[in-house]
């Protein structure tokens, strides 16, 4: 065989195998995004979604209700999914592509975006339904039997069971169907929500870098630098400007700005300030923000919502968590109800994280997926009926059907 012939044959033999490999390596999806409470949501790189865990309000989009730990499945949508959300009240949201958001599992606070009637049990829905009044979102954010969607315009939208003073001081039970404009904000990037003296809170990321609250304000939530009994508007946190990212669970708030310093106000009884201190519960709490020692090149941050744990992001891809330990759900392989230091999850180069109810997941450069916290999930994912309390590799098979 000559050399050119030889040559000719190496280049087939490779196009052969570069057309065999190419459609079966764009068929093999990878984890984009997690959420969690009670179930799993997962968003994949092609816009599908995949649930798994307890189906027994329908959130998981199967037609039989369990309360045992379900294997992932697709779940069936119209569209390309860009985000997933799960709520601790049972109900799961995907926001798709063309700016439209779905929802099912748990209805009977209104937050299916649906006017529903009836006993309490034949208000949920075990398939995706579109939220009709929305258009033009840019992500949805829930927390408990409240769900918000900041639009495109930089607007936001509320429903569910809301607070007085959304509703123009109207009690509106079991909840709002229909998504209605939120006053007071406006120009928002991103915002999250948090159960506070007893009632949904929250704070706003505007585009510029400001940061607004709503909601109680015993504990000094608001930021404003006093403490109410009463449940405030939207009003701006004063002393506050170049954030990048902001986190609250159990009326503690945690805000990082665009120089890698982390600063956080409010409830401290599950140590969630990161001051290495934990207060009781009739502690006045911190009514203004005040930078968090010992951070330096911090990113981004999250937090769980029943597990109360706080955990960010450095620009070394590497992770520091504190808060509430109960379950592991801090990685950091301490046991005990508090870990009141930030200390650093021994996982490298993390390029993705996310906390769920009270478990976290991170992704590493490398694609994989790693999980530590509850047992429920725990067994679920790993076949181990333990706390999980330090990272573990989660199978692909797990999140990906």
């Amino acid at each position: 065989m000559t050399a050119m012939r030889r040559l000719s044959v190496i280049a087939l033999l490779c196009a052969t195998v570069h057309l065999s490999l190419g459609p079966l390596a764009a068929q093999a999806p990878t984890v984009a995004q997690i959420a969690g409470s009670t179930h799993i949501l997962v968003l994949l790189s092609d816009g599908t979604v995949s649930a798994l865990g307890k189906n027994h309000f329908g959130q998981l989009g199967r037609p039989k209700s369990t309360r045992t730990f379900e294997p992932a499945a697709r779940v069936a949508l119209p569209g390309k999914a860009v985000q997933v959300a799960a709520s601790d009240d049972d109900t799961s949201y995907a926001l798709l592509e063309d700016g439209t958001v779905w929802a099912w599992g748990q209805g009977f606070n209104s937050t299916l975006g649906v006017p529903l009637s009836g006993a309490r049990e034949t208000r949920n829905r075990h398939t995706p339904g579109q939220v009709p009044a929305l258009a033009g979102v840019a992500r949805v954010v829930v927390q408990d039997t409240v769900a918000m969607a900041v639009m495109r315009d930089g607007s936001v939208r509320a429903w569910g069971l809301l607070p007085e003073a959304l509703t123009g001081g109207e009690r509106v039970y079991p909840g709002v169907a229909t998504p209605i404009v939120v006053n007071g904000l406006a120009n928002v990037a991103d915002l999250v929500l948090g159960v506070s003296s007893k009632v949904v809170s929250g704070y706003a990321l505007t585009r510029d870098g400001h940061v607004y609250s709503w909601g109680g304000n015993l504990k000094g939530e608001m930021g404003t630098g006093g403490t109410s009994s009463e449940f405030h508007q939207p009003a701006l946190v004063p002393g506050l400007s170049d954030v990048v990212s902001l986190a609250t669970v159990n009326g503690a708030a945690v805000v990082v700005t665009r120089d890698g310093r982390v600063w956080s106000w409010g409830n401290n009884e599950q140590g969630g300030l990161g001051h290495g201190t934990q207060t009781d519960t009739v502690d006045p709490g911190q009514p203004a923000p005040a930078m968090v020692a010992g951070f330096t090149g911090v990113v981004e941050v999250k937090a769980g919502t029943m597990g109360r744990q706080f955990i960010v992001r450095r620009r070394d891809n590497t992770l520091i968590g504190w808060g509430n330990s109960d379950w592991g759900q801090l990685g950091a392989g301490v046991t005990g109800r508090f870990q009141l230091k930030p200390t650093a999850i021994n996982l490298p180069d993390v390029d993705a994280y996310w906390l769920c109810g009270n478990y976290s997941f991170a992704r590493t450069k490398d694609g994989t997926v790693w999980f530590w916290g509850d047992e429920i999930a725990a067994e679920g994912l790993l076949g181990v009926r333990r706390h999980q309390r330090i990272p573990a590799r989660v199978p692909v098979a797990k999140l990906i059907p």
